[in-house]
This record gives C-alpha cells, sequence and structure tokens, in this order.
C-alpha cells in the first residue's frame, strides 16, 4: 500500500509539470489533463484527425490520409458518426468524424508503453468511442487508444462493383490503425507492441483485422469481446438490392451503380441515415442491415475471400488472441422486447414473420425453407410453451445462441487451429450492482449478464461499477487479465489456451464472480451443433462448397 502511494503522488507531481503539447511530423496538437476513477492523473488528447474528413465528393470513397495543419491543435473534444439515436428518434453526429484519441501517463518516458487499442461497438451503426473511457484501465501502465470509423449505410453501402465495393468503415480503422503504429511514439507508446480490442462489432472488427492483407503487421495481439467473424450479424446480404433500395426511397438512378453513388453524394447525409429505417422492418430489427461484405471486386480488398475460406486456408496473423462471451448475449437486444410485453405478444403471434429478422437470417435461408426453420427453432428452444414474461429467459437464451455465443465459440476454434499462437477464451457469469441491460429495459431487474456487462469493468461507461467491495475486485481482475497480456507478463491464473484440434472440447475459463474462476471445457457453447444443422447459407460447409465451384 505504502509504495502504491508513492508511485501515485509522484505521477501526479510528474504529470503536472509535463509540457502537454505533442509535436507530431503532421502538426502539433495539445493535450489536456483527466483523472482516472482512483484519482491518478493522465494526459488526453482527443480529436486528432486521422484522415481527410469523409465529406462531398469524399462520401462513400475511401479514406485519404489526412494532410498536415498549420496551427497547434487543441486535442479536447470527442467526436461521433453520424448515426440514427433511436433512444431520441434523432440523427446525431456529423459525418466529418474520422478522429482518434490518445490517452498516456507520459509523453516523454524512459521506456515506451506498451498500447491497447479499443474498437467501439454497436452493430457497426451506432455509439462512439467516448462511449468506452479511458478510466478504468489507465491506472495501469499502458497507453490507450480509441476510434471513429464510418457507420451504417455511409460506412458499410455496397454496390458490389468497383463503383463502391464496401467495408468502408473497415478502411477507416485501418488507416487508424496505421495512423497509431506511426505516430504511437510521439505519445509514449510502443509501436511494437500494440494489442487490439473490441467489443460485440468492434471484437469481430478486431478479428477482421487479423484476416484482412490490409491489416497485416499493425498490431501484435489481440481481445474480442462479444463478437467474431463468424456471428450473424457481421457479414452483409444483397448489398446490391439494398443500394437500389436506398436509391429508390431517395429519388436516385438506379440503373447505373456510377449514377446512383454520383446521386447518393448530393444528398443530405441526414437524409441518407434516417432512410435506415426502411431495412429494420420490426423494432429496428435486424439490428444489422449494412455490416461487411467479401470485397473480391475492389481494386484493394479488405477481404478478398469469404471468412470460412480465410479461416480454413490458414489466412490469419499469427497473433496471441482472446475470444470471449457473456452469459445473456441475448439482452441485447431482448431487452427492448421486456421493456413493453406489447412486444414479447407480438414476437408469439408473428413468430414465423419477426424471427427471421430478429435472428438475422432473413436473407440466409431461402423462402422454401424459412417456415421449416423457423418452427424448428421454436420447437428446440420453446417446445410447446408460449412467449411471456415468464419464458422470457429462454427467448434471451435463443438469441444468445444464435446472434452470439454459436459463432463467437467456432471462430475461437477456427483462429486457434489456424495459428502456433495461443487463443484463450473466457465465458463471463458475474452480475454486479448495474447492468447494460438497465437501460433497454427500463428497469433494474436482473435479467443477466447482458452484452457488454464485462467491458464495463476495464473501460470506464456510464455504469458505475466502483459501487461495491465485489464489483471493484471484479475490475481489478479483467483490468488484469487485459494488461497481463497486452504487457506480456505472466497472470497468476491458470488459464487453458483453446486447443489446435477443432474437434476437441473448448478449453474455457469460467468468470462466476472475483474469487469463482475456474478452468472448464464443452463439447459446444451456445447450441452450435444445432444451429449448424440448419440450412443457413452462411454455415461452413454452404460456404466452402460454393467456394470450390
Amino acid at each position: 500500500m505504502f509504495s502504491f502511494l508513492i508511485v501515485s503522488l509522484h505521477l501526479v507531481t510528474v504529470i503536472t509539470c509535463l509540457n502537454l503539447e505533442v509535436k507530431l511530423p503532421l502538426g502539433s496538437v495539445n493535450g489536456h489533463l483527466s483523472e482516472t476513477w482512483n484519482g491518478k492523473q493522465y494526459i488526453g488528447f482527443e480529436g486528432i484527425p486521422y484522415a481527410t474528413p469523409p465529406v462531398g465528393e469524399l462520401r462513400f470513397e475511401e479514406p485519404r490520409v489526412v494532410e498536415r495543419w498549420d496551427s497547434v491543435l487543441e486535442a479536447n473534444r470527442t467526436y461521433t458518426c453520424l448515426q440514427y439515436d433511436y433512444s431520441t428518434n434523432k440523427v446525431i453526429g456529423t459525418e466529418d468524424c474520422l478522429y482518434l484519441n490518445i490517452y498516456t501517463w507520459d509523453i516523454n518516458p524512459k521506456q515506451l508503453k506498451n498500447v491497447i487499442i479499443h474498437i467501439h461497438g454497436g452493430a457497426f451503426m451506432y455509439n462512439n468511442p467516448a462511449k468506452y473511457g479511458p478510466n478504468i484501465i489507465l491506472d495501469k501502465d499502458i497507453v490507450y487508444v480509441s476510434f471513429n470509423y464510418r457507420l451504417g449505410i455511409l460506412g458499410f453501402l455496397s454496390t458490389e462493383d468497383e463503383v463502391l465495393p464496401g467495408n468502408l468503415g473497415l478502411k477507416d480503422q485501418t488507416l487508424a490503425l496505421r495512423w497509431i503504429k506511426d505516430h504511437i511514439e510521439y505519445f509514449g507508446g510502443n509501436p511494437n507492441s500494440i494489442t487490439l480490442t473490441g467489443l460485440s462489432a468492434g471484437g469481430a472488427s478486431a478479428q477482421l483485422h487479423s484476416l484482412s492483407p490490409l491489416s497485416q503487421g499493425l498490431f501484435h495481439r489481440g481481445i474480442s469481446q462479444s463478437g467474431s467473424v463468424l456471428n450473424p450479424w457481421v457479414l452483409s446480404e444483397r448489398s446490391l438490392e439494398k443500394s437500389q433500395q436506398l436509391g429508390v426511397y431517395l429519388n436516385c438512378p438506379i440503373t447505373s451503380t456510377k449514377k446512383l453513388v454520383a446521386c447518393l453524394k448530393k444528398k443530405p447525409a441526414q437524409n441518407i441515415i434516417v432512410s435506415t429505417k426502411i431495412f429494420q422492418p420490426w423494432l429496428h430489427n435486424p439490428f444489422t442491415p449494412f455490416g461487411v461484405v467479401v470485397d473480391q471486386w475492389s481494386p484493394n480488398p479488405f477481404l478478398p475471400k469469404h471468412l470460412h475460406v480465410l479461416l480454413k486456408s490458414n489466412k490469419v496473423q499469427d497473433l496471441p488472441w482472446i475470444f470471449s462471451n457473456v452469459d445473456c448475449e441475448g439482452l441485447y437486444p431482448a431487452a427492448d422486447f421486456i421493456a413493453n410485453l406489447e412486444y414479447l405478444k407480438a414476437i408469439d403471434k408473428n413468430w414465423n414473420k419477426l424471427i427471421p429478422h430478429i435472428l438475422d437470417f432473413n436473407n440466409t435461408v431461402s423462402l422454401r425453407d424459412q417456415k421449416n426453420v423457423v418452427e424448428k427453432i421454436r420447437r428446440f428452444y420453446f417446445g410447446n410453451k408460449p412467449l411471456l414474461k415468464n419464458t422470457f429467459a429462454i427467448l434471451v437464451q435463443m438469441m444468445s445462441d444464435r446472434l452470439f455465443t454459436s459463432g463467437i465459440e467456432y471462430a475461437a476454434r477456427l483462429h486457434s487451429a489456424a495459428i502456433k499462437s495461443p487463443v484463450y477464451y473466457y465465458y463471463f457469469k458475474y452480475r454486479g450492482v448495474h447492468s447494460k441491460s438497465e437501460a433497454r429495459s427500463k428497469s433494474a431487474a436482473n435479467y443477466g449478464v447482458a452484452h457488454g456487462d464485462d467491458a464495463i469493468y476495464i473501460l470506464s461507461t456510464d455504469i458505475n461499477t466502483q459501487l461495491t467491495d465485489s464489483d471493484k475486485k471484479m475490475s481489478f481482475l479483467l483490468v488484469d487479465i487485459w494488461t497481463t497480456f497486452a504487457n506480456l507478463t505472466q497472470s497468476n491464473i491458470n488459464w487453458l489456451p483453446v486447443s489446435k484440434d477443432i474437434n476437441e472440447d473448448l478449453n474455457y475459463l469460467l468468470i462466476q464472480s472475483p474469487t469463482e474462476v475456474e478452468t472448464m471445457s464443452a463439447e459446444f457453447l451456445g447450441n452450435r451443433n444445432f444451429w449448424s444443422s440448419l440450412p443457413l447459407k452462411e454455415n461452413e460447409k454452404n460456404v466452402l462448397v460454393k467456394d470450390e465451384l
């Protein structure tokens, strides 16, 4: 305790005496002082541009390297990329949003610090990096970085040709990673020790970068929380058809993709964002109508082949990795439904119509097979039970399995089999005082450990995880897992890696409380054997057969 206090006071003294200006080859930036929740001071640099603003004729174009600036940039504001906020029914953010944020203890350390980069989640549609801040993790001796990337239609529209190949949001991420690699040393970070992390769509993004030829060599370890490349909401289907629907809705010509994109560039950005609603037919579902595409038609493809093909052909960067899921992932978005029991009644009454959208297989199961598939799903999870408040947990389990867990556990197996480096997995079952589900359910009721609940103990959010000793200890445990992994130091936890044989049981770390942490193994997680038996076009056997033809 004594040595800890001395270090803390010493850091405060040093930081307050520092010049907060950093001189980059691009120009100078001026930071500001802030504090972690434990009162340790750090320097924040928020709103540093890493790309030319993607506006005007640069809308729907690949990101371009930012130009030099002359005056000192006051790096003291965060940005939100343009998106639709369903909680207020308003468009928020700005189209000029390609900025990053860097948080560090010291811009001139004797030894460069390990770097942790976080990619925010939000279904490739929502959120911003400020929602996952540094005020917990920066108690540790690291440099923390986050960034924006284009979302929704502006970031993931594709005409399935060279006019608008798609994956612009991922190419934004790649440019941000390259900027960080090239400049992080000026902020005290080690460009040769970068851990790429992400939650949900951010976790899937992190794994995508391990597969993309464009991201080679830009990071050295990865953590994918509650998201992987094999989740059903990652790949977008019928992208050309969607771009044409958008064109019709906004009165643009659709006979030529060139004319369509030229017209869309001239439309008010807010009108484009509002049009997202036509692709989400029921209560904002499916939650990711615009996502990743296999952009082999691009002269500069981010994802040249299907994800299963890349994983099976060992096109994976050989880097240590951590995957994870929480117990009740499906509370995103199921917590929305418990907020109004009429929603549960609507799903029960219109099961065959709504479930393909809620479970995101409306475009991956043929119309001929859909009735059979939805009935199989109902029998497997509900039997003869109706969907009511007292069977809500079954709905959550079904959505957890389909939308998150089954895909994450199989992605972890394939990832491990494809590389020599160790791959680890944890299953998080700790429910603290508060949960991410509270805002969506409009209730403090305990519906389980919700999607994103592990992240709130690592990164500072609008949820206070410092209310009880148990929550504080959980925060310490998870931060320790992240930072020992990022710092290449030995953890006190006995954690078996995922086997290199995909047919062996999955080794994972079960975290039930700060004192209940044990190594487990399972044949399947998320009822993957059931989901892989269904005639879904994204299932491995269908993808690999198609690739061989």
